[in-house]
């Protein structure tokens, strides 16, 4: 099946499931961390390695002040729906190719 062009300024729903409809998120922890990464992986530049940033800092306290250029979203998230087994998004691309590279950094 050949996959839709997908236009800038458009409004999609992009949904992904586990292998076998296994369970994608087992805790809290996983809820979170895949939240987080929506904000942290919706933007053009790379995210950030924080194990670099931290790499032999564990006596300090607190964060370390990460400074990073502001952020360029590649997609709008409008709604979003986290399942233990799927998630979906109803979203709008804002760069060409931005829910495909959005999508691709969320899955790996």
């Amino acid at each position: 099946m050949e996959r839709p062009t997908l236009v800038t300024n458009e409004i999609y729903h992009i949904y992904n499931r586990g292998v076998d409809k296994r369970n994608v998120f087992l805790d809290n922890d996983d809820y979170l961390r895949f939240v987080h990464d929506i904000f942290e992986f919706n933007d053009i530049a790379p995210a950030p390695n924080l194990a670099y940033h931290l790499r032999n800092k564990s006596k300090e306290v607190g964060l370390p002040n990460i400074h990073r250029a502001p952020r360029k979203l590649i997609v709008e998230v409008l709604v979003f729906c986290l399942m233990p087994n799927h998630f979906h998004f109803i979203m709008r691309q804002k760069k060409e190719g931005g829910i495909t590279k959005f999508m691709r950094k969320i899955g790996t």
